[in-house]
């Protein structure tokens, strides 16, 4: 049975022979409603403050969630920005590989095609020498003829 202040303070005793001084039990007994009462309004108290940080707990635990759940997110988008700048990277290095094979294709074919006028110039020019000689020796023979000097002309 739960005894309240009230109770305290309506409580009778019967006095028997040798019984209390019924003024010192009353002051005792208002002396343990008073602390009684002091007691249930602190009682209330704390149980008001536990209730608010109850709440506060529980707001807090879902706070915490959504921070959770925010750092998930954020974690998954920063693996996949990793995965995407890692795979643009190998399609940029790829491109830039082939490319540089281009860039060789093409300076070796721009190699062959001098080497093959080079050889187009020396042959052309061995011909030009020997068309020039075989001009110079013609006219070296016409000139000999012409001036009499020579077999032709003995």
């Amino acid at each position: 049975m739960r005894v309240t202040p009230l109770d305290i303070i309506q409580k009778q005793f019967t006095a028997g022979r040798r019984g209390y001084d019924s003024d010192e039990v009353r002051a005792f007994l208002e002396e343990i409603r008073e602390s009684m009462e002091e007691l249930l309004k602190d009682n209330q108290r704390l149980r008001e403050t536990v209730q608010r940080r109850d709440q506060e707990i529980e707001d807090l635990r879902g706070s915490e969630s959504d921070i959770k759940e925010t750092l998930m997110l954020a974690r998954r988008l920063s693996d996949d920005l990793h995965r995407n700048a890692r795979r643009e990277a190998d399609v940029i290095v790829g491109e830039a590989r082939l490319e540089a094979e281009r860039i060789l294709q093409a300076a070796a074919d721009e190699r062959r095609n001098v080497q093959e006028e080079v050889i187009a110039l020396r042959t052309s020019r061995i011909r030009l020498v020997a068309e020039v000689r075989s001009v110079i020796e013609a006219h070296a023979r016409l000139l000999t003829e012409m001036t009499g000097e020579g077999p032709a002309g003995s």
